[in-house]
């Protein structure tokens, strides 16, 4: 058990202080311009888990296009998921009271 948890551990440390990152980031008043900046840490904790607890620098080419395919269409179908809020406007309403 040992063997197997031992070289997971810096990869889940790596991901708490990604996380913690993330977590700092999103407190900042960064503004519009720099909102993308929070998908850097992010990046980050895929990438740790794709060669931390996946393995995938082990395994052949196949194994890298088909979890890459599975990061694009991930990004896919919430890029399309997002779209409803993303472009929602809100018009204000006139309110009006009757006595």
């Amino acid at each position: 058990m040992r063997q197997v948890v031992r070289p997971l551990l810096p990869v889940w440390l790596g991901l708490l202080a990604l996380f913690a990152v993330e977590l700092g980031t999103a407190f900042l008043p960064l503004g519009h311009a720099f909102a993308g900046l929070i998908l850097l840490p992010a990046a980050a904790m895929v990438g740790l888990v794709g060669f931390g607890f996946m393995r995938l620098g082990r395994y052949g080419a196949i194994a890298r296009c088909f979890a890459l395919a599975a990061v694009f269409w991930l990004l896919v179908l919430l890029g399309l998921g997002s779209m409803d809020p993303f472009t929602r406007t809100e018009y204000p309403v006139r309110v009006t009271t009757y006595p």
